[in-house]
Formats: C-alpha cells, sequence, structure tokens
C-alpha cells in the first residue's frame, strides 16, 4: 500500500486529475446502474408472483367442483391447462388433510416420486415465495361456502428472470464505459487550463533550484487562486533574496563571535579539569548509595506483594470453603430425594396395564384396581413433580455455588502475576474485585458494605497493584469495625472523580485513628495489630505513588472511624504526589 501511494503521488498532475475524475465518474454511473438493475430485477419478481398467483386463484376457483365430489381425473384436466404458461413446471391440489389429489408436471407425471416433486411445506401456508433451489412458489386455499376444500399449488422456474438479471447487467456495464470514455475525453480537454500553469510554475521552480538564481520570476494574468499563487511565489523570492543578503552579513559576524567563544570555551574547559576529579568522586559515591536503596526498595516491595497475596490467597481458600459446605449440603439433599423418587409404585401400574393390556378398557371400567389406577396415578404424579421440582431446585442452589466458586478463582488468577502490566478499565470493577476476596467475612461478622459509586472516567492502571492496595484497605475497614464496640457495624466504598484524577475512598465506622499516629501511619513496620508485620500500608502508599497517584489517611479521632483515600490519574503520563495525612 505504501508503495502505491508513493507512485500514485508522483505521478503528474494531469494523470491524477484524469484518474480521480475517471474514478468519480465510475462510481456514480455504477452506483446508479446498480440501483436501476435492482429496482427493475425486483420490479419483474413482483409482476412474475402476481401473475402466478392470479392463475393459481383462477385454478382454485374452477376446482372446487372437482375437489368437493372427489373428481380427480377433472382436477388433473383442469391442472394441465397450465401447459400454455411453459415455465410452470408443476401444478398440484392438496386436500384439507394436506394429502396430494392430483398433480400435474411438465413432462409427465410419475406417481411414485411424486411427492419428492412437491414444493417445500412452507409454500402450503399460502402466498408467493421464492425458494432456495430457483423457483417460484405460489399457493392458494381452495374454498366453497366458507369452507376450505385444499389447496392449489404452483411452481414455476425463474430462468426468465436470470436471463433479465443478465440482460440488465450488460446493459449497465455498456453504459458505464461509454460514460467513462465521454468523461475522461471532456476532462482531458478540460484540464489544460489548470494543469499548464501549473507545470510552468513548476518548471520555473526546477531551474531556480538548479542555477539558484532568485532574480527569476514567473507571471500569469489570471485572476484565480492560480494567479495568487504565482504572486505569492514572486513574493517569496523576494524574501529569499532579502534573507541571503541578511545571511551573509550574519555570517561574518557569526565568525567574529565563534573565535570569541572558542577562547572563552578553552579558558572555561581547563578550570573545568581542575574540578573534574572531585565531581566524579561524589558522583560515584551517591550512585553507590542509591544502587543500595533501590535494591532495600525493591526488597521491601517483594516482601509486601508475597504477604498481600497470601493474605488474598487465605481470603480465597476460607470463601471456597464456606461455598463447600454449601455444595455438601446440596449434594445430601439430591442424593436423599432421589432415592426417595417412588418409582416402586409406577412400576406396580406399570405392572398391572400390562397385564391388562389384550382388555384394558374392560380393566379400568369394571375393576376397582382400573377404576381407581387413574387417580392414583394423577396423585403418583403430583408427588414425582413435587420431588422433582425440590431436586432442581437443588441443582439450581448446586450450581449456583459452583459459579460462585468459579468466579472466586477467576478473579485469583486475573490477579496473580500481572504486576508492570498497564490496562484500561472501570474503576468499579476494581472494588468489586476486591469485594468477592472479602465479601463472605463480611456476611459471617454481619459487617454493612455499602456502595456508593459516582460516575467516573476509565482509567491506566496496573491492575494487580491497584487490586491489592483496595484489598487491605477493605480488609483493615473491616478488622477496623469488629475490634470497635458498637452496634452500627458498616464499610463503605465511595467512588469519585475530580479533574484528572479518580478517588476510592474506604470510610468505615471502626475504633479510629489518634492524631498523633495519622503522621506516622505510613511508615515502615508501623502497625496497631498483635500480629501486624507493618509492610501493608507502607508498600501501599509506595505502590500508589509508583502508579501516579497517592494515598491518603483522615479520621476525626479515636471511636469515630477513619477513611483511606487511594488517588489515581485517569492516565499513567500524570506524575506521582507523596502521600499524605
Amino acid at each position: 500500500m505504501g508503495i502505491t501511494n508513493k507512485r500514485f503521488r508522483d505521478v503528474s498532475v494531469r494523470t491524477k486529475l484524469t484518474f480521480l475524475a475517471a474514478t468519480a465518474i465510475t462510481l456514480a454511473v455504477t452506483v446508479a446502474c446498480v440501483i436501476f438493475v435492482v429496482l427493475d430485477v425486483r420490479r419483474i419478481s413482483a409482476s412474475k408472483a402476481t401473475q402466478l398467483t392470479a392463475i393459481a386463484e383462477t385454478l382454485s376457483t374452477n376446482s372446487t367442483a372437482a375437489i368437493a365430489f372427489g373428481q380427480q381425473d377433472a382436477a388433473e384436466e383442469l391442472l394441465a391447462a397450465v401447459k400454455r404458461r411453459p415455465t410452470i413446471t408443476t401444478a398440484c391440489i392438496l386436500d384439507s388433510d394436506q394429502n396430494l389429489f392430483a398433480i400435474y408436471r411438465r413432462g409427465g407425471v410419475d406417481h411414485h416420486s411424486a411427492d419428492r416433486s412437491l414444493p417445500s411445506g412452507r409454500s402450503i401456508a399460502g402466498g408467493a415465495r421464492y425458494s432456495d433451489d430457483g423457483f417460484l412458489e405460489v399457493a392458494v386455499p381452495i374454498i366453497d361456502d366458507g369452507n376450505r376444500l385444499g389447496t392449489l399449488i404452483l411452481r414455476e422456474t425463474t430462468a426468465d428472470l436470470k436471463q433479465a438479471r443478465r440482460s440488465h447487467l450488460l446493459a449497465a456495464a455498456v453504459v458505464l464505459a461509454l460514460s467513462i470514455i465521454i468523461g475522461v475525453f471532456a476532462i482531458s480537454h478540460l484540464q489544460e487550463s489548470v494543469t499548464a500553469p501549473i507545470l510552468r510554475l513548476a518548471s520555473t521552480a526546477k531551474k531556480i533550484s538548479q542555477s539558484d538564481d532568485c532574480s527569476i520570476r514567473v507571471y500569469h494574468d489570471g485572476e484565480d487562486e492560480i494567479g495568487v499563487l504565482y504572486r505569492q511565489f514572486n513574493d517569496m523570492l523576494d524574501r529569499v533574496q532579502s534573507r541571503e543578503k541578511a545571511v551573509i552579513q550574519a555570517s561574518k559576524r557569526l565568525k567574529e563571535l565563534n573565535q570569541d567563544l572558542e577562547q572563552r570555551v578553552e579558558n572555561r574547559t581547563r578550570e573545568l579539569e581542575s574540578s573534574n576529579t572531585a565531581l566524579q568522586n561524589q558522583v560515584e559515591a551517591r550512585d553507590h548509595a542509591t544502587k543500595q536503596l533501590q535494591e532495600t526498595h525493591a526488597q521491601l516491595l517483594e516482601v509486601s506483594r508475597r504477604a498481600g497475596m497470601a493474605d488474598i490467597a487465605n481470603g480465597v481458600l476460607h470463601n471456597i470453603g464456606n461455598v463447600l459446605n454449601s455444595l455438601n449440603i446440596s449434594a445430601n439433599l439430591i442424593d436423599q430425594r432421589v432415592r426417595n423418587i417412588k418409582l416402586a409404585s409406577v412400576e406396580k401400574a406399570v405392572q398391572l396395564l400390562t397385564q391388562n393390556e389384550d382388555d384394558l378398557a374392560e380393566f379400568l371400567l369394571e375393576t376397582d384396581q382400573g377404576k381407581i389406577l387413574p387417580r392414583y396415578l394423577g396423585k403418583l404424579s403430583e408427588s414425582m413433580r413435587d420431588d422433582q421440582r425440590s431436586i432442581l431446585d437443588e441443582v439450581v442452589s448446586l450450581a449456583s455455588n459452583v459459579e460462585h466458586i468459579k468466579d472466586i478463582v477467576r478473579a485469583q488468577q486475573s490477579h496473580a502475576g500481572a504486576f508492570g502490566v498497564t490496562e484500561q478499565l472501570q474503576p468499579e470493577s476494581l472494588f468489586e474485585d476486591a469485594i468477592r476476596f472479602v465479601h463472605d467475612s463480611f456476611s459471617k461478622h454481619d459487617v454493612k458494605l455499602v456502595r456508593e459509586y459516582d460516575p467516573v472516567a476509565v482509567i491506566e492502571i496496573e491492575k494487580a497493584k491497584a487490586i491489592q492496595i483496595i484489598v487491605n484497605l477493605v480488609k483493615n475497614a473491616k478488622e477496623s469495625v469488629l475490634e470497635h464496640d458498637s452496634d452500627t457495624k458498616r464499610v463503605t466504598l465511595r467512588l469519585r472523580q475530580d479533574g484528572d484524577e479518580v478517588w476510592f475512598q474506604v470510610r468505615d465506622s471502626g475504633i479510629g485513628i489518634a492524631p498523633d499516629r495519622i503522621t506516622t501511619i505510613f511508615s515502615n513496620g508501623f502497625t496497631t495489630k498483635k500480629d501486624g508485620h507493618g509492610f501493608g500500608l507502607h508498600a501501599s502508599a509506595i505502590a500508589a505513588v509508583e502508579m501516579g497517584g497517592r494515598l491518603m489517611v483522615h479520621s476525626d479521632g479515636i471511636g469515630k472511624g477513619a477513611t483511606f483515600t487511594l488517588v489515581l490519574p485517569v492516565s499513567l503520563r500524570s506524575p506521582g504526589k507523596a502521600f499524605a495525612g
């Protein structure tokens, strides 16, 4: 494609104009011809269907007596009248039960294969349609005094339609070819007034380029766009000449300044060489310290990542264990219900019917067992239907629990090893994925989870880092609520947008944070938990900065809950900011 575009750019303007005009004419005439052919073929098709329907209606009116009195010969003689229309290949009459009553086939009737020659079953419904095998089929009901006696079906070949389509396409092709020839001939005579001045301008520009003589000028008498182009070209040459003179003068001045600059550079180089050794020593020391800091930082992040993934994995196993308990209960109920299905009663009823199948009517009407058997089967059916409904309910519960396990495993797999990979996603999906990891523990401890999602933009983010931060914040909020001795146990997830930033807020009604700990809560090793390692919030704050965002916390004091806010940019191109209290 690139080579083709380059070749097209390199051809002359005359050729380009001719090609574009020919293309436009071709497209316009082609569209017109296609519309004409399609509309005319549709008209012919509709006319053909109308004619065949009229013939079918006439035959159906005349065949009422023959089918009413069962005169098959008279009906076949009536159908043979269609042989005057050579395109009709099959005509048949079906009785009210849709059985073949009479048939006519061009070339003779083979009654052993007559059914195979009938039109498709859809034609019996009435109306006209074109079948997939290239035939027009018409079905008309035969009605006498409001009673439908049967159906008359005609089948006609569409070879004449194909011939008309080919004729139209040939005519369209001839019109298209003549239009292109006439259009190209007219354009080739009209474009001289456009291309000749442009070629003359190009020739002059080439001469100036080869001779470096900017005193050459071009002239055009017209006031059109080409005349404006000529005047602008001449003005440009005037400015070039003026600038050449200015460049010569500036070159002389630049040479003088360059000599002075070289002297200054030489002096400055001597001064720099004297301090270069001390500077190199400082740089080496700084690089060594930076390397040690980076290694320590990387180790800390890896420890934090493994701790976070371990917490998530532990939550996943806990959730799956809860669902497996429900699965076990459903499986036991299904096993119990299946064992209690009354198959023995059904087998006994079948045995009675089998033993009396020769005089079944007498058995059902005369014997005591036969009389109560229908009511017994009805009650047995109702009982088995209740068992089936109960089993199906348990199967639905079983499938729901299996799907719950699959959702938990899929969520864990989607975040297990995706660090360093960025993707675009809806922010609310981060909250929803985090909820999947901790939902069962919230339900177990009767902690209310509230969602407050405002409409926000799609963000570009490292999903694994973001979900680990949010899971850590949600788990901390739950633990804070459980530690607080209060009847209100609530964690609120808030999502909103502020300019080019999306705010993920986790607000709890827990124990709160003392004012003197607000500034140290993100420090490495700081924790208020007995079994805490102090990595979670510190690593989360660092990860937030690496993603171009920040992690903030706010609390009104002990016993008044806390709000942690993860702020992330809509795009990763935004610079990161330090975390804050």
